[in-house]
């Protein structure tokens, strides 16, 4: 699951840049108009059902209780108010009942969600919306005095949801409904065990948003004016001064295998089949080649997959050093994707531990794989920070443990970068400098 050093990052990227400017429809759709950024902090609540347990050697059900789950979202509104992009974190769960035998973790939160809303967000308004989402879900039963149970785990869900939204000022409350058609489970209530069970398939949310704009609250009304000139769609080195800069970067990243495991699916049937880490840390420094439209890029990330059920304890920590190139395709409005290639040197340590045995690996790889993400930059080459996505996704990436195919194929999903580039920071620095020096009456 997504933990809480991203909240922290991500306070600091959109306090350092936002997206551009408020929703209210206009005659003239300005560059800096076409987003906004919010944050929104929400509950959803999640009916009762029933789960499964072996107990006594005898199969039973009992009830899960209805739970309020907290989640905070952040997000924008794109294209001038008639869209929605965003990501959530799970903070919390509140069980309506609870008891000492039992419990629960049911959770669920958003990798990348997009809503559409066919009239455009106003302030004063009541807006309807459909939306669709990547989501992940993660289940467990806890059945106290036992041995762990295993944590399932659903990466790539589609998850749609349905709603409305009013926004007064620089505030918005939001009331929705949640749909998930993947909600059945193959769970272990023993190593060899299985049961079939159902999770709700719909939950209501509620919330209340905060949006923000900073972007235009430069102080220089010419540089709005400048960026709001710059055509709708355009190359990103446009009116480049500079042949290129260096930059550093930061941002939250989590990890996911995209195919099943002939190792686990032989020895472990009753762990997840596929893997996902805890949120880590991508660094990285690199140059943007401004007037070419390109980067390139030496990364590191270290991402920790674990697993723990039945007295059973599987641990990859993969150490990967990337160097990577990326062609940005266009500019639409600040919006700029971008796609490459990179080549990785990984080191990966495997983990074992089964009860009273233990067993330690480690390998030494190189892969190649796929840069692709977007950057949001109204200020084309001027702004000294960028928010930049990422993703790496290395198809070949595969280990053997005892002969067996470990099968990792990972992709590996930056949610939020903040890039800083140092000489954009010193010239937009002594530009202020000379703007705020006095002029001499002679």
């Amino acid at each position: 699951m997504i933990r809480y050093p991203i909240l922290t990052v991500l306070l600091l990227c959109t306090f350092g840049t936002s997206a551009q400017s408020d929703t209210l429809p206009r005659i003239k759709k300005e560059r800096l108009d076409f987003a906004k950024n919010y944050f929104e902090l929400g509950g959803t609540y999640v009916p009762p059902f029933k789960g499964t347990r072996l107990l006594d050697n005898e199969i039973g059900t009992f009830d899960h209780s209805a739970s309020l789950n907290t989640t905070l979202y952040w997000g924008a509104f794109h294209f001038w108010g008639h869209a929605d992009f965003y990501v959530s974190f799970p903070l919390g769960r509140l069980n309506f009942s609870s008891n000492d035998q039992t419990d629960i973790a049911f959770d669920h939160f958003t990798i990348t969600g997009a809503r559409y809303y066919p009239w455009a967000v106003q302030d004063r308004k009541l807006r309807p919306y459909v939306g669709i989402s990547w989501s992940a879900l993660d289940f467990e039963q806890v059945i106290k005095s036992k041995d762990r149970q295993p944590k399932l785990q659903k990466n790539f869900t589609w998850v749609t949801d349905i709603g409305i939204l009013y926004q007064y000022k620089d505030f918005a409350a939001r009331l929705g409904v949640h749909y998930f058609p993947d909600n059945r489970w193959n769970y272990p209530i023993s190593k060899t065990q299985f049961e079939r069970m159902e999770t709700p398939n719909f939950g209501v949310q509620l919330g209340i948003l905060y949006t923000m704009d900073l972007t235009k609250n430069n102080g220089d009304p010419s540089i709005n004016e400048r960026w709001n000139s710059y055509p709708e769609v355009s190359s990103l080195g446009l009116n480049a001064t500079s042949f290129g800069e260096f930059f550093i970067a930061a941002g939250p990243s989590i990890s996911f295998s995209l195919s099943e495991s002939d190792y686990n699916n032989g020895n472990f049937p009753y762990l997840n089949k596929k893997h996902a880490s805890e949120t880590y840390f991508d660094l990285a420094i690199g140059y943007q080649f401004n007037k070419l439209s390109g980067f390139a890029a030496l990364s590191f990330r270290n991402p920790v997959f674990e697993q723990e059920a039945y007295g059973t304890k599987q641990t990859i920590k993969k150490t990967s050093i990337t160097l990577e190139a990326a062609k940005f395709l266009t500019d639409y409005s600040g919006f700029a994707p971008f796609v490459g290639l990179n080549i990785a040197y990984d080191n990966i340590k495997y983990t074992e531990n089964i009860d009273f045995s233990s067993k330690d690996l480690s390998f030494d790889k190189i892969e190649t794989g796929i840069t692709f993400g977007w950057d949001i930059v109204p200020g084309k080459s001027e702004e000294f920070l960028v928010l930049r996505t990422n993703l790496r996704w290395y198809p070949f990436s595969t280990f053997q443990v005892e002969g067996k195919k470990f099968n990792f194929n990972q992709l590996e999903y930056n949610l939020i970068q903040a890039v800083f580039y140092p000489e954009r920071f010193l010239r937009s620095r002594k530009k202020r400098q000379r703007r705020s020096e006095p002029h001499s009456a002679w």
